[in-house]
């Protein structure tokens, strides 16, 4: 009897010690969600007024791919969530496409140059693609609904292609933020299978050595991350709340009347792999990686190393050429077409 009652008060004892110890435990994951919280809350990053960012010159704003001369017509692509996205189609009676994606802040609109001349140097129609919520596409700017959506958005657009021309070879060509998106494109399993990647000058992801590591004054005047916001949503994602996946947490110095100023959490990390090293050992494909040695937001000679170590691509670095211009180089372009023509992408 006596026996039995202490089993009882050691069963009791252990319950209030496992109560006591998970009402710690929520005590202690509730006041690290406020914490959490507070974080993502803070104010977003100001601009001073005292530091401004230095006037373009004449060549980076042609750069910049304003200029229409090549003639094109529109076509929308509808994305599973029946949003539509906008390109600009430069017609061709070729048997491959290339689709050509732009780079943060852009549009097709400015990748005419671009596709006009890829179109001429591999004889390939090229559809400039406008992502979700930019140029004309559908969508909110500088937003995603879900992290990865931009490559999500890309496997519709190929898929349609593939539709309405089963035996068209692809070719995915992106600049800047384009290209990180392809990286991600080409770790996704179960999708169309592509024919190529051409890189221009590709934003590989925070943890490549192309990022450069220290930024200039002029750099610190236009672009600013929300970096404890970053970590506190890192944080909630991991233990699954996407909840607050929009805020924004990259912000550029720029007229409020433009048509993009800032992008959102779930925007900024759909831009690029987490792990440049996984994104290019995705890829299984011929790839091309072409940089200008001038380029003002990557180390231009890091490519070559960061590449070459993690896929077969190839890099070709343009001398004195800059991040935007070097996607209307003409010796740029010359080696494109060579590196069509060696790898078959050409019919």
């Amino acid at each position: 009897m006596k026996t039995h009652f202490f089993k009882i008060i050691l069963v009791a004892l252990c319950i209030t010690m496992n109560t006591a110890t998970a009402q710690n435990e929520a005590k202690q994951f509730e006041k690290v969600q406020n914490e959490i919280i507070n974080l993502i809350n803070l104010p977003n990053p100001t601009f001073s007024p005292d530091i401004v960012p230095k006037p373009m010159t004449p060549e980076a704003i042609a750069d910049l791919g304003f200029e229409q001369t090549y003639k094109n017509i529109s076509q929308k692509f509808t994305m599973r969530d029946g949003k539509q996205l906008f390109s600009y189609v430069y017609k061709s009676e070729s048997n491959t496409t290339i689709i050509l994606l732009h780079g943060i802040l852009s549009s097709s609109y400015l990748m005419n140059q671009t596709a006009g001349l890829l179109k001429e140097a591999t004889n390939s129609e090229v559809v400039a693609l406008d992502f979700r919520g930019h140029g004309q596409s559908d969508g909110k700017p500088g937003d995603v609904d879900y992290i990865n959506q931009y490559a999500d958005d890309l496997e519709d657009v190929i898929s349609e292609i593939k539709n309405e021309k089963p035996n068209q070879k692809i070719i995915l060509a992106g600049h800047s933020m384009g290209g990180g998106i392809i990286l991600r494109y080409a770790m996704k399993e179960n999708t169309p299978k592509v024919d190529g990647y051409l890189l221009f000058a590709p934003y590989l992801g925070v943890n490549s050595p192309t990022v450069k590591t220290t930024n200039s004054v002029e750099e610190q005047a236009f672009i600013k991350l929300h970096m404890n916001r970053i970590i506190g949503l890192k944080m909630m994602n991991a233990i699954g709340d996407t909840t607050h996946n929009n805020l924004p947490v990259l912000f550029f110095n720029l007229p409020e009347s433009m048509p993009i100023t800032k992008y959102s959490y779930s925007a900024n990390e759909s831009m690029s792999p987490l792990d440049y090293k996984k994104g290019l050992s995705a890829i299984d494909k011929p790839l091309l990686v072409v940089v200008g040695s001038e380029d003002e937001a990557f180390d231009a000679y890091k490519f070559t190393s960061a590449v070459t170590e993690n896929s077969t691509g190839e890099v070709y670095i343009v001398e004195n050429e800059t991040h935007n211009g070097v996607r209307h180089n003409k010796k740029a372009m010359e080696v494109i077409s060579l590196w069509t023509k060696n790898h078959k992408l050409q019919w």
